[in-house]
């Protein structure tokens, strides 16, 4: 049982006195006080309060969801697939402008994927003119343009970018919208020309991200693309044979 134990302090004492044994308390040595309610029988149901407590405490468990651990969280997340059904969402390529003649964000994604083996990486950020004179030649040369993201991650920003760049979202064309091309060749600054023997496939890894980097040939700066089309013809190695052929292309193009 709780006890409350008091002791007197003696005239001009500085000290109390020790506590007494707990023997010579029983013996009545000592003045003993015990606490309200501590000599009464304990009525409360704590089998019940117990019982109760396990329920609740189960029921709660029930609703808990634990979180995913963050290494491997959006392993099943299939990236490509949400990007492309995006892309192909009719609203976001209308507000694109990349519904008109000359084809689609969407042909350019399946030509990359399906058979280009060349194509230009730009960025919203990049000079007007430079845009233009890209985007005029890509289409001279049947090349699709790849843009990491959205401006501000948006696409009615794009749509504001687009035509502030071209006027008329009418010359906007042939171009897609793939953060994981510039993850997959390491690329950091634009505008830059990949060239390789085959076109890439989709990702390995999440984003692609820890994807091995395709053996390809590369030109960055602000050049004609032309220009880098010839440096990857007469010098390179994985793109030269194709170079090659969109160059005589052209060319038989131009003299007829």
């Amino acid at each position: 049982m709780l006890r409350t134990l008091t002791f007197s302090l003696a005239a001009g004492t500085a000290l109390a006195a020790a506590p007494l044994p707990l023997g010579a308390q029983e013996a009545g040595e000592g003045v003993t006080e015990y606490a309200p309610g501590s000599t009464g029988r304990i009525t409360a149901p704590l089998a019940t309060i117990v019982d109760n407590a396990k329920q609740q405490g189960e029921a709660l468990r029930q609703t808990l969801r634990p979180l995913d651990a963050t290494e491997g969280a959006f392993s099943d997340v299939d990236f490509d697939g949400l990007r492309t059904r995006a892309l192909s969402d009719p609203r976001v390529r209308a507000l694109l402008g990349a519904d008109v003649a000359g084809g689609t964000a969407s042909e350019a994604e399946e030509q990359r994927y399906d058979g280009a083996t060349i194509f230009l990486l730009a960025s919203f950020s990049m000079p007007k003119e430079s845009l233009q004179q890209m985007m005029a030649e890509a289409r001279k040369y049947g090349l699709p343009i790849v843009f990491r993201g959205f401006v501000n991650n948006s696409v009615y920003d794009t749509q504001a970018a687009l035509e502030e760049t071209f006027g008329s979202l009418d010359d906007a064309v042939g171009f897609s919208i793939d953060p994981t091309v510039f993850t997959r060749f390491r690329v950091t600054s634009v505008p830059q020309v990949i060239a390789m023997s085959e076109a890439v496939d989709v990702c390995e890894t999440p984003g692609c991200e820890a994807d091995p980097v395709p053996l390809h040939d590369r030109v960055g700066g602000n050049v004609p693309v032309e220009f880098a089309l010839r440096l990857i013809a007469e010098q390179g190695e994985a793109g030269a044979v194709e170079a090659q052929r969109l160059l005589a292309q052209q060319e038989a193009a131009d003299a007829e």
